[in-house]
């Protein structure tokens, strides 16, 4: 049963938690991402859920499920379309990526040179977007500071990759005409019939579409 009424995300965490320069935006639940990171009850916890589950007193309601950034604890809460999350604005730094696992991404800060290793289900978006991963990509890591540390990682807007192959197979859409590609990462896009392999491509990461000749 959806609690009447559904706690305030306005506590801020102690200052043992969060920096008191952290600062704070507010969006509706429906456009919670996954991989953000909100203030909770007092408490910075990542979004690795969503779900449209029903409805509540005539609502829609949203439940989203979340991982403590500092404990990994998970939970789930459910929420209105007019509520609001209090989603924390973090420091922000570009790696480069070196692997991944089964469960982990593995960074390199090309300052230090230092080795960072990330849990998958801290990646800030669609899942499936992880088929795009690069050897060299760059991606950006947002932190918390100064505790607890690296919470969250996210993918280059876009990205050029070049491409491996071009299947014969032909798909019509708007008027041109596009063809399935394979790219270097053994990714998949559609793109232009004009496109050859050894070409290079820029990728919209967000949507998986080709954007242009690179």
């Amino acid at each position: 049963m959806l609690r009447s009424i559904i706690p305030r995300l306005t506590t801020r965490c102690p200052a043992h938690v969060l920096s008191t320069q952290q600062r704070w935006y507010k969006v509706g639940p429906n456009a919670a991402r996954l991989g953000m990171v909100i203030d909770h009850n007092g408490s910075p916890l990542i979004v690795v859920g969503k779900d449209h589950g029903g409805t509540g007193r005539g609502q829609a309601v949203i439940k989203l499920t979340f991982k403590n950034a500092i404990t990994g604890a998970k939970s789930q809460d459910r929420f209105r379309a007019n509520d609001s999350l209090e989603v924390m604005l973090m420091v922000q730094k570009e790696y480069q990526y070196l692997y991944k696992d089964t469960e982990k991404i593995h960074l390199m800060d090309m300052t230090s040179y230092e080795e960072l290793s990330m849990d998958l289900e801290s990646f800030e978006g669609d899942k499936e977007r992880l088929a795009m991963l690069e050897d060299g990509m760059n991606i950006t890591v947002q932190t918390l500071e100064p505790e607890p540390g690296p919470i969250s990682w996210r993918l280059p807007a876009r990205h050029v990759f070049k491409v491996k192959s071009v299947e014969a197979r032909i798909v019509k859409d708007k008027g041109a005409t596009y063809l399935p590609a394979v790219l270097e990462n053994n990714a998949r896009v559609m793109v232009p019939d004009f496109i050859k392999p050894g070409e290079s491509v820029t990728v919209d990461l967000e949507k998986a579409e080709y954007v242009g000749r690179a």
